[in-house]
Formats: structure tokens, C-alpha cells, sequence
């Protein structure tokens, strides 16, 4: 079973996206930090998100004391993360999982750590992969993730959109 950490980034885009219960679905353990869950604050996701965690299909990692001094203490390459930042870097170095996260200074930050990291565009492209999502709906899913998330770089999506389209056109969908 892949161990996976996210930052609220990715979060927000699969709400947006409406694939929470599809990735929730993944044979994947999903960890976050409480510091990352308290970014969750309007009511509609905090009460959609509650039910994940109800479910024990989102494990939330609460941060002591002991632990809050030492991220705080943290050594890093670029310093301007946020907290909740780096409680999941922090807690994807010590488990030795991947972390998920859309925010660029984060994943560069992982990266120097030697931290496997993902995005948005790789979780889709899992739920695809894992048949949690049809390849039809990856489609308009990865379309609509530009307009949900202008950050991410369309040239990488707009492959993966014609992989698929081209998978379709094989396989005659």
C-alpha cells in the first residue's frame, strides 16, 4: 500500500474537481497533518472532508509540542513555507513517504530532500491509471483542472489529455 502525506493544495483542486471520493478510493494510505486540516476552513469541505476522516480513509497526524519546536527548528533550502508547509514536509521525510503538493517552493524543497512528491496532475493521472475515473471523464476532469488551478503548467496537462484522447481513439470509446 503507497503511504502518501498532502498539503491542503492538492485538497482543494480534487473538492474542486469533485474526485475526493475516487481518491479517498485509491488502495493508498492518506495521511495530512492537523495543521493542514485547520486550513480547511469553509463549512461545505470542512463537513466533506469530516466524513473521509470518519471513514479512517484520511489519517490526520497531530503535531506535538515536542514536535511543533523541532519543524520550527527545520533546516531548509528555501525558508518562506508556511507552517502547515512544513509540518507535512517534515512528516514525509520521518515516514519516508510521498508528499503531495501543488505549491512549487514546497515541491523544490522536497525535491532537495530527497522527498518522492507529487501533484494534482499525478493524482489524476493515478485515478485514471487505477480505473477510478474512465478515461472519458479524465478528460474533462484534466480540462477542467485549468481552469480550477491556473498555477499548474497546461503544456504537462494538455499531453496527458491527448494521451488519453489517443487511448480512446485505439481502444474505439
Amino acid at each position: 500500500m503507497k503511504v502518501v502525506i498532502t498539503d491542503v493544495s492538492v485538497f482543494f483542486d480534487l473538492y474542486n474537481l469533485q474526485v475526493l471520493s475516487e481518491f479517498f478510493d485509491l488502495d493508498w494510505e492518506i495521511l495530512t497533518t492537523d495543521f493542514v486540516y485547520n486550513e480547511i476552513v469553509h463549512e461545505e469541505q470542512i463537513i466533506e472532508f469530516a466524513v473521509f476522516v470518519e471513514n479512517q480513509k484520511l489519517h490526520i497526524i497531530k503535531i506535538n509540542s515536542e514536535e511543533e519546536s523541532q519543524i520550527k527548528n527545520m533546516i531548509l533550502l528555501r525558508p518562506n513555507k508556511s507552517f502547515p508547509d512544513k509540518t507535512v514536509l517534515w512528516k514525509a521525510k520521518q515516514n519516508n513517504c510521498a508528499l503531495l503538493t501543488c505549491d512549487s517552493v514546497l515541491r523544490k524543497e522536497a525535491i532537495h530532500q530527497n522527498i518522492e512528491v507529487h501533484g494534482s496532475i499525478w493524482v489524476l493521472s493515478q485515478l485514471v491509471e487505477n480505473n477510478k475515473i474512465t478515461i472519458q471523464d479524465g478528460i474533462k476532469i484534466f480540462e477542467k483542472l485549468k481552469r480550477v488551478n491556473s498555477r499548474l503548467p497546461y503544456n504537462e496537462i494538455d499531453k496527458i489529455i491527448n494521451i488519453l484522447k489517443q487511448k480512446t481513439e485505439a481502444n474505439g470509446i
